[in-house]
């Protein structure tokens, strides 16, 4: 349990550490979103956003990591010690010191401090773990010496951490509109680009039960070609680059001219629906399961396909 703890904490961290994006200026004493997070914050002086984080330009960074609500029990465990969590850094070099309870605004904050000694670099490194409706770990790697433990918490005290958005919400956000038929129900949004539908009981294989993902995607495609592209992004779909097209025909769908492919690969079936829009763009409905299961799905799938409308 401890080593899948730690595997946890440092893969937690170093993703966070990783995400690459161009730096947003942010003047000092201005709270700031930060991009991808639930969570704002005031910079220090001479920091500035960069990807979900800050970065001062001379090696001090201070990164925001976020997983699931449920996740913070567990990483809590790990912080309980300065022990437990000097272990769950080793292999990076990091040495905890201290560990202890702050209160801000945002709420507890369990808050460690300690060095860092790796490839030849020495700094200074703070860890801070908070509870919302995400869990949210800030990890600051500081060259800077002079940043103390003091201004760690001054930046501590700025944080207000956001809700996550309700289903509605995020539906709301989505480029497109459609109904959810029954059985199929929600199961998850990206962006504003793209929903998955899926039926079944949870308990069941992902694998065995059908699903429908609609999504909305850039093309250099013009109107009127949807038969070409149709097919090309049917075979580019992962696990149906062999499939055997067993129909295939001009709809209507998504409010205008559009193009059904159906496709058996294995014991698996695939439907897509397909319409190039204005604007560089297609809309694409794609439903997919074991073919025993999509011969009873495929009206129901037809029914969430003619809903599909642009914005």
């Amino acid at each position: 349990m401890e080593c899948r703890r730690t595997r946890k904490l440092v893969g937690f961290a170093l993703v966070a550490a990783t995400v690459a994006a161009v730096s947003i200026p942010a003047r000092s004493q201005e709270a700031v979103a930060i991009p991808g997070t639930l969570v704002t914050l005031t910079p220090p002086p001479g920091f500035s956003v960069k990807g979900r984080g800050l970065d001062n330009g001379a090696g001090s960074t201070i990164t925001i990591s976020e997983r699931a609500a449920d996740a913070y029990a567990e990483l809590a465990t790990t912080f309980s010690s300065a022990k437990n969590l000097t272990t769950a850094y080793a292999a990076q070099g990091v040495t905890i010191r201290a560990v202890r309870q702050i209160n801000v605004p945002a709420g507890p904050v369990l808050f460690a401090a300690g060095t860092q000694s790796f490839r030849g670099r020495n700094t200074s490194r703070y860890f801070a773990l908070l509870k919302g409706d995400k869990t949210v770990l800030i990890s600051f790697d500081l060259a800077d010496r002079s940043f103390s433990e003091a201004d760690a918490e001054t930046l501590l005290r700025s944080v207000s951490l956001g809700r996550v958005a309700t289903v509605e919400e995020q539906l709301a956000q989505l480029a497109f509109t459609f109904d959810v038929v029954e059985p199929f129900r929600v199961a998850n949004i990206i962006d504003r680009n793209t929903v998955t539908l899926e039926a079944g009981p949870d308990d069941q294989p992902a694998s065995s039960r059908p699903a429908v993902v609609i999504g909305r995607g850039q093309s250099q495609a013009v109107m009127g070609d949807e038969a070409r592209v149709a097919v090309e992004l049917l075979k580019n779909t992962a696990g149906f680059r062999e499939a055997t097209i067993t129909a295939e025909g001009p709809v209507t769908f998504a409010g205008g001219p559009g193009y059904a492919v159906t496709a058996v690969v294995d014991d698996r079936t695939v439907v897509q629906y397909l319409r190039i829009v204005p604007g560089g763009a297609y809309l694409r409905l794609l439903g997919r399961g074991p073919s025993a299961v999509m011969q009873g799905a495929e009206a129901t799938i037809a029914a969430i396909a003619d809903s599909v409308e642009p914005k």
